[in-house]
């Protein structure tokens, strides 16, 4: 291990370089920030990008459906401009009462837009209309894969930069998973953007666990611990109502139920608001959402929805595998990632792109903790999505090569944040490692807009 960098030192943060040499003589470089405990380590949502529609549809123009061709079809973009009324109705036979407007213009799209001979056909001309004042706004992108098949992926305005966000931060990481990928959006209620995972502070539930996916909590004794939590754990509160599973309703989430049964009343959730309302059962999950199906109709007062559950947790998130439980290395998925091919086998998120656990090399990012239970923060550069020149640059950690270095580096309980392209830690604004977002032709490093982070003051 040679030290490289030795950066940014306060009285509660620290930061430095390490570089790792692999038997190939490839190299792995990786940041590794420390803080004494995380009483300061809370969650905030990036302040919305302008241009992260554009860079999101230049990520699938460059590299997405360059490399994935053969796996995608025709796939239409959009996102809806804040001024921009929705002319459609917001009743309908198979979905309820919607009451998410960009959940009403992909309804609209799947019933109105057909792909003949690759072209887009029209059934409506109140939709291509609409259709045409998204693109001549540049709210829509088409991009076109190798198949015959058409998709819809509306896009949030959640999406922000993090080196935008928070100024007065001191620390700032990207964090939880997020709806990003086509085979995420199941349902007409998904968007990219919507967050997917536990998000705990001081007794609050941010947002609900999801997926039954392990989760890393400090408790309010400072005690770590690192376990599998369900939604069907908590309680759900809507208008002063408490709902528990099972007692007086069903909590229906992935990757167990797909549709809610017949009959009943049906309130859809997603990103902790009420999307939808629906008599008579039978709608479809969203992917990174909820359904409480009750047995009878209610009316709805106010469409923000909480939780109550975890009165003794300081902190608390659900992201990917583990790394590190109770000093133990962790060699397989635990938390796995499904393949679109066969989808809703196990459990979120679903993934197009080929994971092997020893081989698979990427950038990655881990929250930890030392044995004293001070935290530890990691992040793996990656390789650069063009090429990268090997011995000089980072080649990327397998899941199995990230719990070796974090075993040499003192980590005993960790697990995965968001890695991939979203990848990068921040002190006072500053990266000490590159993203493996770059442009095709220049190589210039290229931010990703993500849907959250991570911030100490």
């Amino acid at each position: 291990m040679d030290v490289m960098s030795e950066a940014n030192r306060n009285e509660t943060i620290t930061s430095k370089t390490v570089t790792y040499t692999y038997p190939n003589r490839e190299i792995q470089n990786v940041q590794v920030v420390k803080a004494n405990s995380f009483d300061d380590l809370d969650f905030f949502m990036p302040e919305y990008d302008k241009d992260s529609f554009l860079k999101l549809y230049q990520l699938y123009r460059d590299f997405i459906i360059r490399k994935y061709a053969p796996f995608l079809g025709t796939i239409v973009l959009y996102q809806l401009p804040e001024d921009l009324e929705v002319p459609f109705s917001n009743r309908y036979a198979k979905y309820g009462e919607v009451y998410d407007p960009l959940a009403l213009v992909t309804i609209n799209f799947k019933n109105d837009i057909t792909l003949i001979n690759g072209d887009l056909k029209f059934r409506n001309s109140e939709t291509k209309r609409f259709f045409e004042t998204l693109s001549s706004r540049k709210a829509l992108y088409i991009v076109k894969g190798k198949r015959k098949n058409l998709s819809f992926l509306p896009v949030s305005r959640k999406l922000g930069l993090l080196s935008s966000s928070k100024k007065d931060a001191t620390l700032k990481v990207n964090s939880s998973f997020f709806v990003m990928d086509l085979f995420d959006v199941d349902s007409v209620f998904d968007h990219v953007g919507s967050p997917v995972g536990l998000k705990a502070k001081n007794g609050r539930i941010i947002d609900p666990p999801m997926y039954d996916r392990e989760a890393f909590l400090v408790d309010k004794d400072h005690k770590i611990s690192i376990r599998k939590v369900s939604f069907n754990e908590i309680t759900v509160v809507i208008d002063g109502i408490r709902y528990q599973d099972q007692k007086n309703a069903m909590f229906l989430s992935r990757p167990k139920y797909r549709k809610s049964p017949k009959g009943g009343f049906d309130i859809v959730v997603l990103d902790n608001e009420i999307v939808a309302v629906k008599k008579g059962g039978g709608s479809r999950v969203p992917s990174a959402g909820f359904i409480l199906h009750l047995d009878q109709e209610m009316q709805i007062l106010g469409r923000k929805v909480s939780y109550e559950g975890m009165d003794d947790i300081l902190f608390a998130i659900q992201v990917g595998n583990s790394v590190m439980v109770n000093g133990k290395k962790t060699d397989r998925f635990i938390s796995p990632f499904y393949r679109f091919y066969l989808p809703f086998t196990i459990s979120y998120p679903p993934s197009m792109y080929l994971l092997n656990y020893k081989k698979a090399r990427a950038p990655r990012i881990v929250l930890g903790a030392d044995k004293e239970g001070k935290m530890i923060l990691l992040w793996f550069e990656g390789a650069g999505k063009f090429g990268y020149a090997p011995g000089k640059e980072s080649c990327g950690a397998s899941l199995k090569e990230t719990a070796e270095i974090c075993e040499k580096l003192g980590v005993y309980n960790g697990v995965h944040l968001d890695g991939g392209g979203s990848a990068q830690i921040l002190i006072h604004d500053q990266r000490s490692l590159k993203l493996s977002d770059r442009d095709k032709d220049s190589y210039e490093e290229k931010e990703r807009a993500v849907a959250g982070g991570l911030y100490i003051l």
